[in-house]
């Protein structure tokens, strides 16, 4: 992927160059707030007449796109059409309308179609225009802020539905404050920070960096570790990561035996010289691959057990730091409140 975006929005000038060696389906992008997130989006759909845009996204020249739709706060609806009359609209101009029904459904709108738009929350809200934009048939998505005002549960759930929904063919732009929505649903990351991009890669490298890579510091370090659920019992699944098992509380609408990543961050794992089961809910036995300095009081510890990379964290004043070896066998411990996606 290459991309190039050039705006000036007042006395604020973006310039956002983009470069993946591979091609991701969905890019997510993080920063502070006045980074120029929301500017980038606007320009990449054509709302800045004056923006510059060049590049390829596959086969797409992303300065000649007509169908990249963006989904913001700042989104209209018909304010006198219900929210069955504001899908059907778009659905007819864009010959959608067999794809209604299914499409309400992902974006869980079906006890929405008959109320006004005047009387829906934030969150309701938001779902109606998710479902607006895809029956615009979209072949870039641009995500603003789109889950912000839904639970955890239902924008998990929408977020896990919508990859399946647009497979490959879509390519989708995220941008979102909670670094857990971008992983639950992200292949790569972006930073911006006033108007650049200072940083961008694959999400798990850019989460767990290589031993010499420096980790980035508005990033928590979290491992991606990647298994499958074998069972699912009063909200608990038991998830396959090789040979061993761990249990997590799981809110997501995942079909049982199909793949899961479990995002672990480095701050929730415990490292042990003895293996305990006493000490937390789940274990993996790994051995360690580095010891590297983290911030002023930690060092994080890369660990591989199953044949992944996990990483932990220890403050600077623990006795293991000067005592663990590359290849030293070491027990991993954690809670089952983590996120799976």
């Amino acid at each position: 992927m290459e991309c190039h975006v050039t705006a000036q929005a007042g006395q604020f000038a973006l310039d956002i160059a983009l470069s993946t060696a591979a091609e991701p389906n969905w890019l997510g992008i993080i920063g502070q707030s006045g980074a120029g997130k929301s500017t980038f989006l606007q320009a990449l759909a054509g709302f800045n007449a004056a923006a510059n845009v060049s590049g390829r996204w596959h086969s797409r020249d992303l300065s000649k796109l007509d169908n990249a739709v963006l989904v913001s706060a700042q989104t209209p609806l018909f304010p006198a059409l219900s929210v069955a009359g504001n899908l059907e609209l778009v659905a007819r101009h864009n010959q959608q309308l067999d794809n209604v029904k299914t499409i309400v459904a992902l974006c869980e709108c079906t006890a929405l179609m008959s109320r006004q738009t005047n009387e829906l929350s934030g969150g309701e809200l938001q779902r109606v225009k998710l479902a607006r934009a895809l029956l615009a048939n979209p072949a870039l998505l641009l995500l603003d802020e789109s889950f912000s005002a839904m639970d955890r549960a239902l924008r998990f759930g929408i977020l896990h539905k919508l990859k399946a929904y647009l497979g490959p063919h879509v390519k989708v732009i995220m941008v979102s404050h909670d670094i857990n929505d971008i992983i639950v649903s992200c292949d790569h990351l972006s930073i911006i920070e006033s108007g650049h991009c200072v940083a961008c890669g694959p999400l798990s490298e850019m989460l767990n960096p290589a031993r010499g890579q420096q980790a980035n510091a508005s990033l928590p370090l979290i491992s991606v570790l990647h298994g499958e659920i074998e069972e699912r019992n009063m909200g608990i699944s038991r998830i396959s990561v090789g040979e061993t098992s761990v249990k997590v509380v799981d809110e997501s609408a995942i079909p049982v035996g199909q793949s899961v990543r479990l995002l672990l961050p480095a701050s929730e794992v415990t490292l042990a010289t003895e293996n305990s089961t006493a000490l937390h809910t789940n274990c993996l036995q790994a051995t360690v691959q580095s010891v590297v300095p983290y911030s002023a009081t930690q060092s994080a510890v890369k660990i591989v057990c199953e044949g992944q990379e996990l990483t932990a964290l220890l403050d600077n004043y623990d006795s293991r730091i000067n005592t663990l070896k590359d290849g030293q066998l070491v027990w991993a411990y954690f809670s089952g409140q983590q996120t799976l996606a």
